[in-house]
């Protein structure tokens, strides 16, 4: 047993002087290969798993597991996705010049990319270094650098800063390109300078560029944001008309705002559908406008949660401004129950309350309390959920309310609920909340005065304290006429007509009637109508004579256009030439030939009498006796 024992010790011993006799790397190495084999048998093991994985998936679903992973991917895209995070990572990134440099990604549109970076987050100082670097390290600035310079001084809201930008551009002998006009033209209408924006558009149009669809869109959205709709839909037709422009999703988007800023439901529709017919697809902000112009309209609110719907199927981002418009349209529908989902659906979104949410939310009670058939305890409970939403907005904002509007909806309230002395005693209400009355509080009590109570003293005590600036609703004047005329008062209602001869409002179809009838006797007033009705001629002969003249300058411009290709007015287009070319070709074939006929039936057509005289000469006269 000893020499079993001993030679079991001595073998040990060699294992130990042999492992310390061997050299350390060589130990070292062999461990690392030991490793290695582990890591490749646990990767080898991984790869066998996936690939029984991924045939498993194959078996049950029939689909490639490669294409099945793109289609997941291709699901989470929205139109607008690059864009979006294209812009957050730009947002993000905290590189400089030199570390571009010592990464080997020096270029020229590196640089402007981080330009345009620097001005997104508010370092304009070291995109004007970084524009100085490049010029020191010999990397020229091109229409590109100067591109991001300008929309950061965009950013800025400072055009007399674009404009230095694009006067140093010029000093570098770098040509404008319409990219450029863009970014300059988006500097003035951001901060409301339109005239500016137009002005930069006749000067790029001298310099032989054309506009594009971007241009357009930028000027068109600044004359929306203005108010000024009446001349965006000018420019909107007159640039498809006679600049051939092709609208995108943007410009169209553009032009849903536009119907829903003048509540125009049904012509955002009509859009809608153009939109679609030109193969073009909506982004969330063309859905978010389109229930915009829907909550707009009694008739068409229901819309805009079809809209709402459409969004969700298609898995795009729904914003805090879509949230807004459907309680919006519940309040037009005074639909407390589709408000109550959206607002399960914003909880659940993380979307927190806006004051104009709370002013919607108020104002539902008081469509829900025109409804009919209501009882009264259900008016007594919405006036008292009025009153609940105004405490829980007090809570959450109250240095972000505008307390006079919020005032406003609830004295809504009241007056659909029929109680109009709660409603008139709602005005010393308004010092307890640090609020004065403007405009619609004076229109929402005309309107319950006038048709509601018609109490023509009352009414027009309160008419006379009505601001006039902003100027009326033309609606506002209709009443105060129908309320002078109510009242059989020659005085008050040749006064009225003055009024409405200043503010260029006409009286409608029925009041007119009405004046004819009641003022037959009365000369003041035949001699305001008459003015009304020459004032009328003059605002109609004055558009007459502005439209006539913007086609001519239409027609000149194209004129002029064709002019610098060679070409006239009568130059037949590309389309004209091979439609001109087939007919040729057809008269050729003698599809217009007339047919041959034998001697004695073409001697008997040039007769007079008979079918072919009457085919030829007989017209259909309409029976004037009966």
């Amino acid at each position: 047993p000893r020499e079993g024992g001993g030679g079991g010790g001595s073998h040990n011993n060699n294992l130990q002087a042999g492992d310390s006799g061997a050299p350390v790397a060589e130990v070292l190495a062999k461990a690392k290969k030991t490793k290695k084999a582990a890591k490749r048998g646990d990767a080898a093991e991984g790869l066998v798993a996936t690939l029984r994985r991924k045939a498993e998936d194959f078996a049950l679903t029939g689909i490639d597991p490669a294409i099945k992973d793109s289609l997941q991917e291709a699901l989470k895209h929205h139109p607008g996705t690059e864009k979006s995070a294209r812009l957050q990572e730009m947002k993000s990134f905290d590189k400089d010049f030199e570390t571009l440099v010592r990464e080997g990604r020096a270029s020229v549109e590196n640089f402007n990319q981080l330009i345009r970076a620097q001005a997104l987050q508010g370092r304009f100082e070291d995109a004007l270094k970084t524009h100085d670097a490049m010029l020191k390290h010999g990397y020229d600035p091109n229409d590109g650098t100067f591109v991001s310079l300008i929309m950061g001084a965009s950013d800025m809201e400072d055009p007399a800063l674009a404009r230095k930008i694009f006067l140093m551009m010029r000093e570098q002998l770098i040509t404008a390109t319409p990219k450029v006009y863009a970014a300059l033209i988006k500097a003035h209408t951001k901060v409301g300078d339109l005239n500016a924006g137009f002005d930069l558009l006749h000067k790029m149009q001298d310099e032989g560029l054309q506009a594009d669809v971007v241009i357009y869109t930028i000027l068109i959205d600044g004359l929306v944001n203005q108010g000024m709709l009446t001349k965006a839909w000018e420019e909107f037709h007159s640039a498809r008309t006679w600049k051939l422009i092709e609208p995108d999703e943007v410009l169209f988007t553009v032009m849903i705002k536009a119907c829903a800023k003048n509540s125009e439901a049904e012509r955002a529709l009509n859009i809608w559908d153009d939109m679609k017919m030109c193969g073009l697809y909506p982004t969330d902000i063309t859905y978010g406008e389109l229930i915009h112009a829907m909550s707009t309209s009694p008739d068409l609110a229901h819309k805009a949660f079809d809209f709402y719907r459409h969004m969700q199927a298609e898995d795009l981002p729904i914003s805090e401004f879509v949230y807004s418009k459907l309680l919006a349209a519940a309040r037009v529908l005074g639909d407390p129950r589709r408000a109550q989902t959206v607002v399960a659906d914003m909880h659940t979104a993380g979307i927190e309350f806006t004051p104009e949410m709370y002013y919607d939310l108020v104002g539902l009670m008081a469509t829900a309390t025109k409804q009919k058939r209501i009882s009264e305890q259900e008016i007594l409970r919405n006036l008292r959920s009025a009153w609940h939403i105004v405490a829980e907005a007090r809570t959450r904002l109250n240095d972000e309310l505008d307390w006079t509007r919020m005032l406003n909806e609830v004295m809504g309230v009241y007056i659909a609920g029929g109680f109009t002395n709660y409603a008139v005693n709602m005005l010393q209400q308004y010092d307890a909340f640090d609020a004065k009355p403007d405009t619609q509080t004076y229109i929402m009590l005309l309107n319950m005065l006038g048709k509601d109570l018609k109490d023509v003293g009352r009414f027009f005590s309160l008419w006379e304290a009505l601001p006039r600036d902003p100027k009326p609703a033309d609606e506002l004047y209709h009443l105060a006429l129908e309320m002078a005329l109510e009242s059989r008062s020659a005085r008050r209602t040749v006064g009225m007509l003055q009024e409405m001869h200043s503010a260029e409002v006409f009286p409608s179809p029925d009041l007119a009637e009405r004046l004819a009838k009641a003022g037959r006797n009365v000369i003041q007033i035949h001699e305001w109508v008459g003015k009304l009705v020459a004032l009328n001629t003059q605002l109609r002969v004055r558009t007459a004579k502005r439209d006539t003249a913007l086609l001519q300058t239409h027609i000149d411009e194209r004129d002029a256009i064709l002019a610098t290709e060679g070409k006239t007015p009568r130059t037949p287009t590309p389309a004209q030439e091979v439609r001109d070319k087939y007919f040729a070709k057809l008269k050729k074939q003698g599809y217009f030939r007339r047919p041959w006929l034998p001697l004695g039936e073409y001697i008997q057509s040039k007769k007079k009498g008979g079918e072919a005289y009457a085919a030829r000469h007989d017209k259909p006269r309409p029976n004037i006796m009966s």
